[in-house]
This record gives structure tokens, C-alpha cells and sequence, in this order.
């Protein structure tokens, strides 16, 4: 029992270095409520849709060497954005909007969405130069998550497929997508209300993978991995997107 408590007790601290790691890495200028407000909703009639989570993947590998939890994982990057999961995304979730708001199309940068806090986010919303009808744009971002995988001190972000090796010669590996939507107003360029995205137990959307997903490299990526991870991605999507929606009020 006491080595159980122990665990636990490690996995609370690696979680609190983790969201305090997160915090950071937003800019943590403020709570923001996690629903939209009922005046917030009475004045929301239009918006549009950006999904800027889908361009990259990442690989995280954490070694079993000593004191490797405490340092950086070696993060390496793949640009996937002939995957389609962004289009998928706003498709989906504009369908789902639709259900309480008239929702527009709009052209954007998502490489001006890519890496973000608040602050950026507000000056990126205001240079949209959108249409005028749009009220509030719903923002779907790559997010940092404590590691719920491999219980590290790092946090997790995007999309991606984790690695953890063990002193045994073992490794334990999961496909994770690492999110958080965001309603700005698109006037003013304020936060309104911002969520992560999280499996219906509250946890981290991950699912256990194979090692033989992964590459060499990421340019080694086989057709079969891909296909795989695709779909992996696609599950974690369906299995939260709505979820989290309804929970912030944006559609019934």
C-alpha cells in the first residue's frame, strides 16, 4: 500500500511541475471561465471557425537515463497538414455551431495560430480583419498537458505519439492530441471563455499505440504508420470536440 501511495504521490508532484510548466508557456495573464456567460451568449450570433492544431506531430521520446524525467523529452517534428485533420475539424465543429449560431467562413494564417498565449491571441484575432457580421471566433489550438501517459514532469502539446522507455528495456507508447478551445471576440479580441479538450473521465485525450508505430525518423514515416496514426487522431478528435463544445455552451 505504502508503495502505491508513493506512486501517487509522485504522480501529483509531476502534474503540479506540468500545469505549472503549462501556465507559463500560455502566459497566464488571468482565469478564464471555462463556459460562455449567459450575456456573452445573448450577444454572440455569428462566428467563425480556425483550427490551427492539425499542420504539426510530434514525436516525444523520453529516455529511461538517469534524472530524464526532469529534463526536456527529445521533441522531433513532422508537418502534416496534407493529413487534413484542420479542415476535418472546423467541419465538424462548424456543423456543431450551427445548432445555436450562424457560422462564416474566414481566411487565416494558422501559422498565426500556431504557437500562442493570450496576448497573441488577441493580436491575431484583431488583425483577421474579418467580416464585420462575426461576433466571436472559436479558436481549436494546440494545448500543454501535464504528462498523463509516462507521468513526467513535461507537458504534452498538439498532436503527437509519445514514447517512454523503461529501465527494463520496455518502452510505453500512446498517441495523444493535447488541445484547448478558445471563443475571442472578434471586436475586441478578448478571451471569453477557454477549455481543454478532455476524455470523458477528465483525462488526457490519449490512446496506447504500438512500437512498431514508431519511425526511425519522422521522415520515415511508413503509409501504414501514418494510416494508423490518422486514425488515432481522428477517434481522440471525434471522442472530444463535441464534448467539449457542449460543455462550453457553444452548441446543444
Amino acid at each position: 500500500m505504502r508503495h502505491a501511495d508513493n506512486k501517487a504521490a509522485v504522480r501529483r508532484v509531476h502534474a503540479a511541475a506540468a500545469l505549472l510548466l503549462a501556465t507559463i508557456v500560455l502566459g497566464g495573464s488571468g482565469a478564464y471561465t471555462p463556459r460562455l456567460s449567459s450575456p456573452d451568449l445573448r450577444n454572440i450570433r455569428t462566428v467563425a471557425v480556425i483550427s490551427a492544431l492539425g499542420n504539426s506531430f510530434v514525436f516525444e521520446h523520453v529516455p529511461s537515463a538517469q534524472h530524464a524525467q526532469l529534463a526536456p523529452p527529445d521533441s522531433k517534428f513532422l508537418e502534416i497538414s496534407d493529413w487534413a485533420l484542420d479542415p476535418l475539424i472546423m467541419k465538424e465543429a462548424s456543423a456543431a455551431l450551427a445548432r445555436r449560431f450562424t457560422v462564416k467562413q474566414i481566411v487565416f494564417r494558422p501559422a498565426d495560430f500556431s504557437t500562442w498565449d493570450y496576448s497573441l491571441l488577441k493580436d491575431a484575432a484583431l488583425d483577421l480583419n474579418g467580416d464585420p457580421a462575426i461576433d466571436a471566433y472559436v479558436l481549436i489550438l494546440r494545448d500543454w498537458h501535464w504528462d498523463e501517459i509516462g507521468y513526467g514532469t513535461h507537458a504534452l502539446g498538439g498532436l503527437g505519439l509519445y514514447r517512454k522507455d523503461k529501465p527494463n528495456g520496455h518502452s510505453k507508447y500512446g498517441a495523444f492530441a493535447s488541445y484547448r478551445i478558445v471563443v475571442v471576440n472578434a471586436l475586441t479580441g478578448d478571451t471569453l471563455a477557454s477549455r481543454e479538450a478532455r476524455l470523458s473521465d477528465d483525462s488526457l485525450p490519449w490512446l496506447p499505440a504500438d512500437a512498431s508505430l514508431w519511425p526511425e525518423t519522422p521522415n520515415d514515416l511508413t503509409e501504414a504508420q501514418r494510416a494508423t496514426l490518422l486514425d488515432d487522431e481522428r477517434k481522440l478528435v471525434d471522442a472530444t470536440l463535441l464534448r467539449t463544445l457542449i460543455q462550453m455552451k457553444l452548441t446543444r
